[in-house]
């Protein structure tokens, strides 16, 4: 951590008070992210708060790596934002059913012979979208005790085993499927990443291109999100990414051999605020970015509207009766954010929250070890949302 803690700004476009929002009471976040990062509580901050297409907060508290004499983190630096990644994934789902590639109330088994078994043959595309299908959540949602993930252990154990290093066709996904079922398709909410890799899969074969080109060719690069990367950053970039521990670093400076493995359609995408801010930007201006169309306006729509009824979670302990859920991105907000507020967190720590009604983006990264930090998470929405007039 520096010696001296900075804040540092990044670009704005427009003045809180001349798009609605009290500047006093918006500064407060940069004293609130200070005190978590002085306490150790969190190794940096950023964060980034858009009204009607206008940046009017930027900044950046803190260390950019748990290095000692590390440089401090920057409003455009980049980091994994994980389970972001499934927004990504959820809109090209939807651009593949526009362009009548796929439906949601699909079968998966039709793209996925796998799928075509007793237990698996129910789930459709829409199930794995909702996190609804009965796959096995991830470890920890249960509350039982944390391991890696599913991919991880598969990478480190099952490949290593391998005569050549290399899996052969199709075995991710029938591991997947060798375990128990949850539930059957539909009875619960319960969160899978595992979902999401499946999701990778019917991506690549619907366009006929594999998951990372569809995403930048159809996404990010459209949407001029210059610094957003799949599973590994180039060289040039390395200097300016965000890690905590030399796991992550290694995440990128040394990454995987991907070979047989699932693309990382649940968890695989670097970013930066800016960038995220974009894409949130592009589903509240529902579908459409400067001459670029991402998404038609009913398809947007649907996208981010509750798709659930009377559906129950049990994940990290929850006993939620009715779970509302859109097409991957989440609605359970239950604080200060207007209803039909829209958004997704990544591990580590990300978020990328989307207001319809206050036409409001707000963006931040708070790495710690920790990952989970309450105050750095929660609390900021409603130093947010509370400086609106």
């Amino acid at each position: 951590m520096p010696r001296t803690l900075q804040i540092t700004p990044g670009v704005i476009h427009s003045s809180p008070e001349s798009l609605g929002f009290d500047p006093t009471r918006l500064k407060k976040l940069d004293h609130h992210f200070t005190g978590l990062v002085e306490t150790g509580k969190i190794q940096g901050a950023s964060y980034l708060v858009a009204r009607d297409g206008q940046i009017v907060a930027n900044c950046a508290i803190g260390s950019l790596t748990y290095h000692d004499g590390s440089p401090g983190l920057q409003p455009d630096s980049i980091r994994k934002v994980y389970s972001i990644t499934k927004a990504f994934t959820a809109v090209a789902i939807a651009k593949l059913a526009e362009e009548g590639k796929l439906f949601y109330q699909q079968p998966v088994n039709t793209l996925i012979p796998e799928f075509d078994t007793e237990k698996h043959r129910d789930i459709t595309i829409w199930h794995l979208l909702t996190h609804t299908s009965g796959l096995m959540a991830d470890p920890g949602c249960q509350t039982e005790p944390y391991q890696l993930p599913w991919y991880e252990w598969w990478i480190h154990e099952k490949k290593e085993h391998s005569k050549d290093g290399r899996l052969p066709d199709g075995e991710w996904i029938r591991t997947i499927l060798s375990g128990r079922m949850w539930c059957k398709p539909g009875e619960q909410w319960n969160y899978c990443t595992a979902g999401y890799a499946i999701l990778g899969e019917i991506i690549a074969r619907a366009s006929g291109k594999s998951y990372g080109q569809y995403i930048q060719e159809e996404i990010t690069g459209p949407l001029g999100m210059e610094r957003t990367f799949l599973n590994t950053v180039p060289e040039e970039f390395h200097a300016e990414v965000c890690y905590v521990n030399r796991w992550q670093e290694n995440e990128f400076r040394s990454p995987h051999d991907m070979t047989g493995i699932p693309a990382a359609a649940g968890n695989g995408i670097f970013s930066t605020l800016e960038d995220l801010w974009k894409f949130g930007q592009c589903l509240l201006d529902e579908g459409t970015s400067n001459a670029y169309t991402l998404l038609g306006r009913r398809m947007a729509r649907n996208l981010v509207s509750n798709q659930l009824n009377n559906v129950p979670s049990t994940c990290w302990g929850d006993k939620v009766k009715n779970y509302p859920m859109s097409l991957g991105l989440n609605l359970n907000h239950n604080d200060i954010c207007t209803p039909g507020t829209f958004s997704h967190e990544g591990a580590g720590h990300s978020g990328l929250y989307v207001d319809p009604v206050e036409r409001l983006v707000y963006v931040f990264f708070v790495p710690s070890l920790t990952g989970w930090v309450p105050e750095a998470i929660i609390n900021p929405r409603a130093i947010v949302w509370s400086s609106l007039l």
